[in-house]
């Protein structure tokens, strides 16, 4: 083959010359380099003129295709271009512009079909009604010759719409036939109890009250309830005995305990156990004395002695002289004279001489102090002394015959130091023996380090010990002896692939819990038996270590700050600070460097507060939506330089107010995407066509909570391609008798799924069938409907006007069988008006009734802690007059304990501040005088909080006011003093000014209020009034016009009744007008010498 080319300005020429004839198909490839454009190529062949021209032909005959479905498929013959003159398959070119003739098909497969199987289905989720079960559905390639089924991929049922794996079903309320009654009401609170109910077999009435009619196995008339826990006592461990001997008492703690809270005694029930305990100890030591001896003398002064033992136990088993007590030991000498002996009288040989004064003393010692040192070694003393027969104390050389007992020794309660080990370290080898060492550190009770001297020596832990790792590889070829054993010698010679093997352990965990670290194991050569050997490859040794990757650390993640909490006077902005991994996983804060944690809060907009009217801003609310577009939402309101609300009448002035709502966008939503619908389930008949349905967010798939379920579109829908020609169809029974006579009963037939020969088939057959009603109403007639009455109970009172009763209920009349039924029925179902069912009765007038009549309780005596409330208890007539006939066994108590919450109160804002830290501003209960009081802590993100009382009444209760308006005539008190500012007056008092409260501060230590604090106050007009002062400079007469106004109702406190107000100025004039709920007072000008009490 040649080509040749010819290069143009626009296009290309290529030609191919063949020699000869080509038997296959020529493929030409364009290359087009710049632009993208499609090529304008075109081509042309020519074929040398033969002698006798080819012929070709279309040749619908071809192999036969693959079948297009692997159950009721086709399948189809290939059509290929055929030379006539000797069949040879050629290219579809040569047949250009001959008509194709079209395909040859026939069915395929034919001998299965494809359809969706209910495998298995689950029960029924609801025991009594209307619930559901689950279906286990996978396509199946059922065979029509032995109708068996086999699971095949899903993919080859795609076309046909998968039944839902839910279908609705309904539990039998009344298992067995059983009919009950209401449960009881449980056995126990709490602890597990039981209830129980009645239960009537319904089908005993058919059976003559037979039972056995209705399952017994069914029948439940017990059940268990409130299984949860009672609140139980709990108790701590004994204490140790009091005592060291004899008998004594051990404690203990024991409190009510519900889950993991403490409750008040109350809550458990009795007997509470028991917190105190004798306990008994072994015997005390006690002295025992024996027998006094003779006499020293027979004649004149002598002393005498006895044996005096420390003894316990009822077999006297002597102790050391210090088990006893020292103070209390007898004495061991006693002086004693037989007779007086004759002055001249010589002293018989062979009499023994009085002792010496020295021999008549002895060392007396009392018991030991306790140790000078609560740890470590100390020193303990007790007195020693040398004392005569006559318990006196001697010079010390009187005793010097007898040893002298230590008065000091040193002494150890404890340690006061004790020794705590670190980890051991590695290794100091990779194979063979080695060491390890690890770090002893004295530390004491807080886990401080102290110097080793405060610890015991004798106790002081190893810091070294031996360890050993893999056996080191030799470099000898030899084999190394193994233990002895009878065929030793067979395994030396055995290959060395056979004989030894390296064997490892387990992987230890990794050094490090996240940035990567190693891990380690052991390796070891072994023989066929497991017997240590130094033969095995060392190429073949498997690594010892190896790195392991745990994440990377996590990191502290902060957010944006939020909006200031204030827009003046000091806020706070928070963020969200978290300690989590870059791909989200989150930590406790301990995970992280807890130095390190950035700040999740900080003060914001420290500059003081315009004093005049402004517009106040809260900060804004979250987002009104999770997704999607939303609002958010703040408060606006104009406030005084103090931050009190005022109309926003004062605001008006200022600059536009803010505004209250503002677009917001929360993340995307998800959204709800359906796919197209597959093939009709059927071919023909009814089938279901499905679709795949998702929930997305962007191009991922979301869980299906995320997007509304209403708006879900359907995933499935019916669908008819034809109707089918069936071998089966459903055979209907005769209706059964109709369960009522009137008022709408039902009536049920049976249906089987027959096949073409009317045999009883599986229903499973007839599912492409309409199935028809095997259920439907009947007699819906209405039912006869009667009044029944039941007896008259016995009159409701012994004496005295009173009622009687009688059932009335309506019951439905049923004709069966010329018998007459009665069943209960609701009372609307019966028409006309129902007969009485009271009646008065009258049984005589009573005697005059005396009773106890008592009062509501007063309040608690104590505001916190225990207390007590009274209330009047009397005895009273029928007609209201007092009376003592009245039983005093039945006599209502008129006092009772009462307890309120708990003492343990703050004293002080300050108090709150020092436990619970900065802390917004707001009313907190204090420990004032013994009593809880509300007060408002300010000021609490300052270092000088205060308190303040909210004047709850209001700031029209709580004014102070000097009357501008001056008398041109001074001497004058027009209008008999009332107020009149159209007097003849002019208005240039500059004091003047009107003051509102609504908190006032107080002084906790001197229970007084601090009347010039303003914080809270707003000054209408002129200049600030302090509270509780009222003045004017309107008349020189008796005629005051200045007011102010206190009422402390609802505070918790009350003026002080020796609280005076002093005139202040010429020609003052005080009005103070008291009530028990307000003081109003007319020019006083004054100075409050008053304190306040707590109610």
């Amino acid at each position: 083959m040649q080509s040749s080319s010819t290069v143009a300005l626009t296009m290309l020429i290529e030609r191919i010359n063949c020699t000869d004839r080509i038997e296959e198909e020529i493929i030409v490839q364009v290359l087009s380099v710049g632009n993208l454009y499609n090529p304008d190529v075109r081509y042309s062949f020519n074929i040398p003129i033969e002698d006798k021209p080819q012929q070709f032909f279309w040749d619908a005959y071809g192999p036969w295709q693959e079948c297009s479905r692997l159950c009721q498929g086709e399948r189809k013959r290939k059509i290929l271009c055929s030379r006539e003159s000797d069949r040879v398959v050629v290219s579809d070119q040569r047949c250009h512009g001959t008509a194709r003739p079209s395909f040859i098909t026939e069915a395929c497969n034919t001998e299965c079909e494809l359809r969706w199987h209910i495998a298995r289905k689950s029960d029924c989720t609801a025991q009594c009604g209307l619930g559901y079960r689950t279906l286990e559905i996978h396509c199946a390639k059922i065979s029509r010759a032995d109708g068996k089924t086999q699971k095949v991929d899903d993919r080859y049922c795609s076309s046909q719409r998968k039944p839902d794996d839910k279908e609705s079903c309904h539990g039998d309320c009344n298992p067995g036939g059983w009919e009950y009654s209401s449960w009881s009401e449980c056995s126990k609170s709490c602890g597990g109890g039981t209830r129980r109910r009645g239960a009537v077999c319904r089908k005993a009435a058919e059976a003559g009250g037979d039972e056995s009619k209705c399952s017994q196995r069914d029948k439940l008339t017990v059940q268990p309830c409130n299984e949860f826990l009672c609140p139980q006592w709990k108790t701590g461990d004994w204490s140790e005995c009091l005592v060291t001997c004899g008998k004594g008492y051990k404690h203990r703690q024991t409190w009510c305990q519900f889950g993991e809270d403490r409750l008040d005694d109350r809550f458990c029930g009795s007997p509470k156990p028991e917190s105190v305990q004798t306990c008994q100890q072994q015997e005390c030591a006690s002295w025992q004395v024996g027998p006094w001896g003779q006499c020293t003398t027979s004649c004149g002064p002598g002393y005498q002695m006895r044996a005096v033992k420390c003894v316990v136990g009822s077999y006297g088993a002597v102790m050391d002289d210090t088990e006893c007590n020292a103070a209390t030991r007898p004495t061991d000498t006693q002086d004693c004279e037989l007779a007086q002996c004759p002055s001249s009288h010589p002293v018989p040989p062979g009499t023994k001489a009085p002792p010496t004064q020295s021999h008549k003393t002895q060392w007396r010692f009392g018991s030991w102090t306790q140790c000078s040192a609560s740890c470590g070694k100390g020193t303990r003393m007790r007195y020693v002394s040398c004392r005569d027969n006559q318990g006196g104390v001697a010079e010390e050389s009187a005793c010097a015959h007898l040893p002298k007992p230590p008065a000091r020794e040193v002494c150890t309660v404890v340690a006061c130091g004790q020794w705590k080990v670190l980890e051991w370290t590695v290794c100091s080898v990779t194979c063979g023996q080695g060491k390890t060492t690890r770090q002893v550190l004295c530390v004491n009770f807080n886990d401080q380090e102290v110097n080793a001297s405060e610890c015991d020596p004798d106790d002081r832990p190893s810091t070294e010990q031996d360890c050993a790792m893999s056996q080191c590889p030799s470099r000898s070829t030899e084999s190394r002896p193994l233990p002895s054993s009878p065929d030793a010698s067979t395994r030396n010679v055995l290959p060395r692939s056979q004989s030894h093997i390296w064997r490892t352990g387990p992987w230890g965990a990794c050094s490090s819990t996240c940035a990567g670290g190693f891990q380690r194991r052991v390796v070891v050569c072994q023989d066929e038996n497991g017997y240590p050997a130094n033969n095995c490859e060392d190429r073949s040794r498997p690594n010892e270590q190896q790195s392991c990757e745990s994440g990377p650390c996590p990191q502290w993640i902060y957010g944006n700050w939020g909006e200031c909490t204030k827009p003046c006077g000091g806020g706070i902005k928070t963020r969200q600070v978290v300690c989590q991994r870059p791909n989200g996983e989150r930590f406790n804060d301990l995970s992280c460097e807890i130095h390190d944690k950035p700040p999740d809060r900080e003060q914001c907009n420290t500059q003081p507060c315009p004093s005049s009217p402004h517009w106040s801003t809260d900060p804004w609310s979250s987002c009104s939506v999770s997704c999607g577009k939303g609002f958010k939402s703040r408060k606006v309101s104009c406030a005084t330089g103090s931050g009190r609300p005022v109309s926003e009448e004062n605001c008006q002035h200022l600059s536009p107010k803010p505004s209250k709502q503002k677009r917001c966008r929360g993340r995307r939503c998800p959204k709800w995407k359906a796919g197209k619908w597959g093939e009709c389930s059927a071919s023909c008949g009814d089938g279901v066509q499905q679709r795949d349905v998702s929930c997305q967010l962007g191009q991922r798939r979301s869980d299906e909570t995320g997007c509304p379920q209403r708006s879900r579109p359907a995933s499935s829908q019916s669908c008819r391609v034809a109707d089918c020609p069936s071998r089966y169809r459903w055979r209907e029974g005769a209706w059964q008798t109709c369960s009522k006579s009137c008022g709408s009963g039902h009536r049920r037939r049976s249906l089987q799924c027959v096949d073409h020969n009317q045999q009883e088939v599986h229903e499973m057959y007839c599912v492409n069938q309409i199935k028809p009603p095997d259920i439907e109403s009947c007699n819906n007639q209405a039912c006869e409907f009667i009044w029944i009455t039941g007896e008259w109970t016995e009159c409701s009172t012994s004496c005295g006007q009173g009622y009687r009763q009688r059932l009335i209920s309506c019951s439905e009349v049923h004709v069966e069988n010329d018998n007459y039924e009665y069943g209960h029925q609701s009372l609307s179902n019966c028409h006309g008006t129902p007969p009485e069912s009271y009646m008065p009765c009258d049984l005589g007038s009573c005697p005059p009734l005396q009773e106890w009549r008592v009062g509501i309780w007063g309040p608690c005596s104590a505001s916190c802690g225990d207390g007590a409330m009274e209330r009047t208890v009397q005895c009273v007539s029928a007609d209201g007059q007092e009376s003592n006939s009245c039983s005093p066994d039945t006599k209502p108590e008129a006092r009772k304990v009462c307890r309120n919450p708990s003492c343990h109160l703050p004293s002080s804002c300050q108090d709150i501040q020092s436990v619970n830290g900065p802390f917004p501003d707001s009313e907190h209960f204090l420990n004032i005088q013994g009593k809880a009081v509300k007060v408002y802590c300010a000021g609490m993100q300052t270092e000088t909080p205060q308190e303040y009382i909210t004047l709850t009444t209001g700031e029209g209760e709580n004014f102070s006011e000097i009357f501008g308006f001056r008398l041109n005539d001074p001497t004058q008190c027009p209008a008999n003093g009332s107020r009149r500012e159209d007097c003849d007056c002019r208005r240039d008092y500059t004091a003047a000014g009107i003051t509102t409260f609504s908190k006032v501060r107080l002084d906790i230590s001197k229970m007084n209020i601090i009347t010039t604090d303003w914080q809270f106050a707003f000054t209408h007009e002129g200049q600030s009034v302090p509270f509780a002062t009222a003045g004017d400079c309107y008349s020189a007469a008796r005629c005051p016009q200045g007011r102010f106004r206190i009422n402390l109702s609802g505070t918790g406190f009350k003026v002080a009744e020796d609280t005076s107000w002093i005139p202040q100025g010429n020609y003052a004039v005080a009005d103070v007008r008291k009530s028990p709920v307000r003081r109003t007072c007319y020019n006083c000008q004054t100075m409050n010498r008053g304190r306040l009490y707590s109610l």
